[in-house]
Order: C-alpha cells, then sequence, then structure tokens
C-alpha cells in the first residue's frame, strides 16, 4: 500500500468569520463560501449514539494540503476544548472500515465517525491522543451531507464526486 497523502489539515476555531479575515490576511489564502457539514448519524465521545452534527466549515483553495477551518459545535469532538490543529485529513479513502480495523490493530482507537442512512461510514476520526495529540480523517469516496451555510444543497465536484464548496449552491 502507498501512504496516502495529507489532503488538509482541519483547524478548529471559536468564529469561522473572524478566522478566515484572520487566516486570509496572514496567508493570503482564499478560502470557500461557508458550508455546512450537516447529518443526523454522527457519533462522537459526547454521545456514542448516531445524533445531530452542524459543523460549519471552509476551505482554503490553496494546498494540498488546504486548510480547513471548523468551527466550534457541540461538546465532543468539535467542542471549544478542541481548539487549535484539529485533523490530518485523507478524503478518498475507499475502504474506511477496513482502515479503521488496521488501525485498531495498531492500539488508535476511534472518536468520531459519520454515517450514512444505511449504516455506511462516510468519515471517521482517529483518537487524537493515540496519535500525539492530533487526529486523523479519513473520508469515503462518495458525497457526503455538505450543504451551503444557508441550508441549500451543493452541486457534486465532477473531477472528485465530492461537493463543491466553490460552485453556486443550487436553488
Amino acid at each position: 500500500m502507498s501512504a496516502p497523502l495529507i489532503e488538509h489539515i482541519g483547524i478548529l476555531v471559536p468564529n469561522l468569520e473572524d478566522a478566515i479575515e484572520r487566516w486570509s490576511a496572514a496567508t493570503g489564502y482564499t478560502f470557500s463560501p461557508i458550508a455546512r457539514y450537516r447529518t443526523q448519524r454522527y457519533c462522537d465521545s459526547s454521545d456514542p449514539e448516531p445524533h445531530f452534527h452542524d459543523a460549519r466549515i471552509s476551505f482554503s483553495k490553496e494546498g494540498p494540503p488546504r486548510i480547513e477551518l471548523m468551527e466550534v459545535t457541540g461538546n465532543g469532538t468539535h467542542g471549544a476544548a478542541q481548539l487549535g490543529v484539529h485533523h490530518f485529513g485523507f478524503p478518498g479513502t475507499e475502504d474506511v472500515p477496513g482502515r479503521i480495523a488496521e488501525l485498531a490493530a495498531l492500539g488508535i482507537g476511534a472518536d468520531g465517525k459519520s454515517l450514512t442512512e444505511d449504516g455506511r461510514v462516510h468519515l471517521w476520526f482517529t483518537k487524537k491522543d493515540d496519535l500525539d495529540g492530533i487526529r486523523f480523517e479519513f473520508i469515503a469516496p462518495f458525497p457526503g451531507p455538505l450543504v451551503s451555510d444557508d441550508g441549500r444543497e451543493l452541486r457534486n465536484d465532477p473531477a472528485t464526486g465530492r461537493k463543491d464548496l466553490w460552485s453556486p449552491p443550487l436553488g
């Protein structure tokens, strides 16, 4: 197996609009319009049962690795106690359950996953304490539950199969 490259670095921030302004000024990067990773089926240390999760996000155009700014939400994996560097992201992971099993065999635990309606894992976070304070995020290649900040559906990017943060939302 060839080693996957880090596609993005997630940074958890207290206020997304302020962070976009600050990070743009400091780096010269351009950040996408704000979107939301919104699902009814997120599980983490705050609640192991599937529950509502609504994370506001924005990605840099520059990269890889791109910068993902995420606003604090809830009190689990995206709570205020987790501010700062949050994760290294690996989208396009073909077999997320297989990756979970491989890392579990190495003693690396889980803290956060998003499930589809039919129970497939869309994304999965490792436990941050098992990797020296940084989570890994493995994301399946099929589109996730991303919507625009106002809740409208986003277009799929034909090149990646993922939701397109840069095109105007549908409707």
